[in-house]
């Protein structure tokens, strides 16, 4: 009922706005709107989509941050770079389900860049196979705060489901945390308060190069999960007064998958793409100086 009333659906008489705090009166009349069922799986939609490459066995993807994978239980089956993907082809692998035909490794909503998405069977397979065997040699660009004290290093912290929160993961270091490594090297730096990290994760856990920064003093700006604000300014960034009112520079977690690479799952050969910064990054990137 509360999404009824934040979405407007709810009329108390004449009043088309109430709360959910509102009370009832005898006699009051209510009216809900209420809306079409959501689409049992996922139907085709004409949405923006960035194909870096496809042949017959797979799709190179290049994600924009504002854009789920795949729905999952409890979303609407919309709106989704599955969605897309339906309306840009007729093929695409079973494997992975109704609800998730062709994708083989996924990447958060706000993270952008690379992802793979197979066409038969047998490609999604073989691609599988090699994230599992982490055979697959993938880089990520992420803007920290802080400057680390060595120019490179390793994380390897353990990775499981938060017991606090359902929703979020954490380090744990009982029998359920999954080993998790990640290497990384500062490339660039924004004064002496960011940097850009190159991180080359090893495993593939959820949120684990998240958590990895986190881990080390380090967390991604503008990650609202594990991080320390939603959004910043270019005044932020640069540690300066602000002269005047400031749009924000940034209101998504600043991690992009760069590149990737991996045996083709049709020739066997080893393939690389790669996905430049998409433009709501551009502008930190170019904020920052070679190290």
């Amino acid at each position: 009922m509360k999404r009824y009333i934040s979405d407007k659906r709810v009329r108390i008489g004449d009043s088309a706005s109430p709360k959910p705090s509102t009370r009832l009166d005898s006699g009051d009349v209510v009216h809900i709107d209420i809306p079409p069922p959501a689409p049992i799986l996922p139907l085709p939609e004409d949405l923006p989509l960035e194909v870096i490459h496809e042949d017959d066995s797979l799709l190179v993807i290049n994600k924009s941050p504002d854009i789920v994978v795949h729905p999952s239980n409890g979303t609407i089956a919309g709106g989704t770079l599955v969605n897309a993907l339906l309306s840009h082809t007729d093929t695409l692998s079973k494997e992975g389900g109704e609800f998730r035909p062709g994708i083989v490794h996924r990447l958060d909503r706000e993270t952008s860049g690379i992802i793979l998405v197979a066409r038969t069977d047998l490609a999604h397979r073989r691609l599988a196979a090699q994230f599992k065997e982490r055979e697959v040699h993938k880089e990520y660009l992420a803007c920290v705060h802080g400057v680390p004290k060595e120019p490179e290093g390793v994380v390897d912290l353990p990775i499981a489901r938060s017991l606090a929160n359902r929703k979020k993961m954490a380090i744990r270091h009982d029998e359920q945390g999954k080993q998790s490594v990640t290497r990384w090297k500062c490339i660039r730096t924004i004064g002496t308060s960011f940097s850009w990290i190159h991180c080359f994760p090893e495993t593939g856990r959820t949120h684990q190069i998240r958590l990895h920064m986190k881990a080390i003093g380090h967390p991604i700006i503008c990650d609202s999960t594990y991080g320390r604000e939603k959004k910043i300014t270019r005044s932020e960034l640069l540690r300066r007064a602000p002269q005047g009112p400031e749009d924000t520079i940034l209101d998504r977690q600043a991690l992009h998958a760069y590149a990737i690479e991996f045996r083709h799952p049709g020739s066997g050969e080893m393939t690389s793409f790669c996905a430049p910064l998409p433009d709501d990054l551009q502008p930190i990137w170019d904020l920052s100086t070679e190290v």
